[in-house]
């Protein structure tokens, strides 16, 4: 029968929140950072304002239903039994040598 080590399930939990934590601040970031250095084109512009703006996309809704958050929860959960998977067999990988 396998042992759960608490400890490394405990790392497993905080690298993935950590992982997933970092790759939204760095979508933040790099939107941020595309924002400031966007110079619109003001060569070919129109005189009409309204057919600018309806060519102008700003991103899209996330709408987060019981489906959405359920796929999210699972990643989540597969990306830190991953992470176990790999550490523990690290360990034990080492602790043969």
């Amino acid at each position: 029968m396998m042992t759960i080590n608490k400890r490394l399930g405990m790392e497993s939990l905080l690298v993935t929140l950590l992982f997933t934590l970092g790759f939204m601040a760095w979508n933040v970031i790099q939107g941020m950072l595309m924002t400031l250095n966007h110079t619109p084109e003001m060569m070919n512009t129109d005189s009409s304002t309204s057919t600018l703006q309806s060519k102008v996309d700003f991103g899209s809704i996330a709408r987060w239903d019981t489906t959405s958050i359920l796929v999210a929860a699972v990643g989540f959960l597969l990306l830190a039994a991953a992470y176990y998977g790999l550490r523990s067999g690290i360990q034990r990988w080492t602790q043969r040598f």
